[in-house]
């Protein structure tokens, strides 16, 4: 066996060369090296069908794809075969200024090669994956499946098949409810390692979303847990459509891979013809010693480029309209919000659904002509508001037309996309534009971009509110069409920061259906979810810490002049979460709630690095219920040098919860934080009341 190492920040990389010349990988902790075992050197099992463990280890793959018309070997569990070659071609370790790439190019017996290339990026704590399929055949072929990342060989750090020793993390999607992350044992998922042990497929766990919303039942995100050695992998998935994750036990490994969604699960196929190359969604991956907490914060370290990208200072907040004027906005409402806000230093200020002429919300729309009889100069209307410090900012669903509109009627049937011949429609309100189409891609440049230009807006913040489905038509399959338009609009969020530069794009789908990280790259900020006014807010953004970066993630806290004080800061603390994103009739709070407001604002401005580069880890005892949350959740983000203590206390159950922290941190500023008690080494949370919440900033 030969093995080819390299160590990129704190990660050791191990190539595993065997004598058919075929490639595995190995990933895992430097601070683990010393643990980590040479599994090919054990001494295989002769049969013995009353043995317990039988040692049968295989080297997996750097990537694994299917051609239409090769043997599948087990079909209906995995389109995965270790049994195809992938012998090397070629390593390269390249350096381009902060980063390191492995490019690894592999053959096959039917001529295609693959290029595997492994980015790190100086600082960060993850990696970039991308996987290349090139057609050197000599012949047209079709592709229907193609991993983007896979991580064989789990775990490293046993000998056999290791019996209660890992388990596999899922993150869970859900209207309102994002984020939840549950916990199963290998053994609860069936993928226990049968008897006799001859090597095959023991079962594969296959699971992903269908369609255009990459975020409905699950987020393509997962990681597995070697509990008996504190050492976990993660990766997600960077694709705006159908997606897969797949844990699958070889032998006494499992391989963790994903990707496009294959043939199997959703019906996926594409021709590559000679001489082209498809390159499957990017991933990102990582592995990390300690817990969750730790090895998602390595891997969510990978979306920073693509934030930082857009060009932001600091973390500005925002005040959307939306529930003030629930889909009723106007010119005087805007310029009185204006008004209120000028002193609290908010800098986006948004108009959401409603501002449309014949457009009703979310119904009607489709022509993008302003109202004139609520807007009647709306050109004026954002230089008063770019006068006072804010950025005007305006809500579109682009990439639908909606019942109502004229554009919605059959006679556009032909520019909107179509399955089996007829017109996508979802609850018979909504179709969508097919993006592939030059005329459309012409017809939104003009009523989108050029009506942000014409009218100096410098916020977008675009929502789309429905699912296509797995198919479309207009391909060699209707997964691939699917994946071919989206990949246009993804295209068009490019083009209007392209034409705009300074614009500032909210990435939002029915609040967090799109909260993936291709769809997040391409905008500054992403609505973290549609949870509005409900109490399980700050259970939804402490869930997100571990999926998304805070310093994108805008959190609602909307506001009334009727809450009491224990609601306004228990609405405003969530918010230390992520960004800042106001809402409610801002412009009738009372004084004293004002200054409520202000000083949470104020306690927000020093949270800025904490935000940006912190680490998350959530504790207490908060019930598994999110829609009726009982407990005490705590939510502890820190650097090196600060450190945020957030508590929400929920309905009942509430217990004092005590917290061990570095020695030297000392506090810096509250925020109603008088039930937080710090003391060297210890923060203890006691006596929090039903529905309250209280911050303290530490520094040392």
């Amino acid at each position: 066996m030969e093995i080819k190492k390299y160590y990129l920040g704190d990660t050791c990389f191990e190539y595993l060369i065997d004598e058919t010349n075929n490639v595995g990988l190995r990933l895992y902790p430097k601070s683990k090296e010393a643990k980590a075992l040479k599994q090919w050197e054990l001494q295989m099992a002769i049969f013995n069908p009353r043995a317990r463990h039988s040692a049968i280890w295989s080297l997996g793959r750097l990537a694994y794809f299917h051609l239409v018309g090769e043997n599948l070997p087990f079909p209906g569990s995995t389109m995965k075969t270790f049994y195809m070659d992938l012998p090397l071609i070629s390593q390269n370790l390249k350096k381009e200024g902060n980063k390191q790439k492995i490019e690894t190019l592999l053959g096959s017996a039917s001529g295609c090669h693959v290029l595997h290339t492994i980015t790190y990026i100086e600082g960060l704590g993850g990696f970039e994956v991308e996987t290349e399929f090139i057609n050197d055949s000599g012949k047209d072929v079709t592709l229907d499946m193609l991993t983007s990342f896979t991580i064989d060989t789990l775990s490293p750090f046993h000998e056999d098949d290791a019996p209660d020793s890992y388990n596999f993390y899922r993150f869970n999607g859900n209207w309102s409810q994002e984020g939840r992350h549950t916990c199963h044992s290998i053994e609860e998922l069936s993928l226990e390692k049968a008897w006799p042990g001859a090597q095959g497929c023991y079962g594969a766990l296959r699971y992903g979303s269908k369609g255009s919303y990459p975020v409905l039942r699950y987020f393509p995100m997962a990681a597995f847990e070697d509990k008996t050695e504190g050492v976990f992998w993660a990766a997600s998935i960077a694709h705006n459509a159908t997606w897969q994750l797949e844990l699958t036990r070889w032998d006494d490994s499992l391989s963790f891979s994903g990707g496009l969604g294959d043939r199997e699960f959703c019906g996926w196929k594409k021709h590559v013809k000679n001489g082209e190359r498809f390159k499957a969604p990017k991933a990102y991956i990582a592995t990390a010693a300690g817990d969750i907490h730790d090895v998602c914060s390595a891997l969510t370290d990978m979306y920073k480029p693509a934030r930082e990208s857009h060009g932001e200072k600091g973390l500005p907040t925002t005040f959307n309209e939306y529930c003030a004027t629930w889909g009723k906005p106007t010119q005087e409402k805007m310029l009185s919000y204006c008004n209120a806000l000028k002193k609290y230093g908010v800098k986006y200020l948004v108009i959401d659904a409603g501002w449309c002429k014949a457009g009703c919300e979310q119904n009607g729309n489709g022509e993008w002509n302003l109202d004139t009889t609520i807007f009647p100069n709306v050109k004026e209307m954002n230089r008063i508001i770019r006068e006072n410090g804010m950025i005007p900012g305006i809500w579109f669903e682009f990439e639908v037309t909606t019942k109502g509109s004229v554009l919605f009627n059959p006679e556009y049937d032909y520019m909107h996309l179509t399955k089996d011949g007829t017109v996508v429609k979802t609850g018979d309100v909504r179709s969508y534009w097919d993006f592939r189409r030059q005329d459309v891609r012409d017809y939104l440049y003009e009523k989108v971009i050029k009506f942000l230009k014409d009218n100096d807006f410098g916020y977008i913040k675009v929502d789309y509110n429905g699912s296509i489905g797995v198919e479309i038509d207009g391909a060699e399959s209707g997964a691939e069409a699917l994946r071919d338009h989206m990949s246009y609009v993804k295209d068009f969020f490019a083009l209007m920061k392209k034409e705009i530069p300074d614009l500032i794009i909210e990435n939002c789908a029915g609040g967090g259906h799109r909260n993936e990280p291709l769809m997040m790259g391409h905008g500054a900020v992403s609505s973290f979810s549609d949870a509005h006014e409900c109490v399980e807010i700050p259970y939804v953004a402490a869930n997100l810490q571990d999926i998304m970066l805070p310093a994108q993630m805008l959190i609602w806290s909307v506001l009334h002049e009727d809450d009491s004080k224990d609601r306004l800061v228990y609405s405003l603390a969530a918010t230390f979460m992520g960004r800042v994103c106001l809402s409610g009739p801002i412009d009738q709070l009372q004084d004293w709630q004002q200054d409520i407001l202000s000083s949470a604002l104020r306690f927000y401005e020093k949270l800025e690095d904490i935000i940006i580069n912190g680490k998350s880890k959530v504790y207490g005892n908060r019930s598994e219920c999110m829609r009726y949350p009982k407990g005490l959740q705590v939510v502890c983000r820190s650097t090196n040098t600060e450190m945020l203590i957030l508590y929400h206390a929920f309905e009942k159950d509430i217990k004092d919860l005590e917290i061990d922290i570095p020695d030297g941190f000392q506090m810096k500023d509250t925020f109603f934080g008088d039930k937080i008690h710090v003391t060297d080494g210890k923060v203890k949370i006691l006596g929090a009341q039903p529905f309250t919440a209280g911050a303290v900033l530490l520094s040392r």
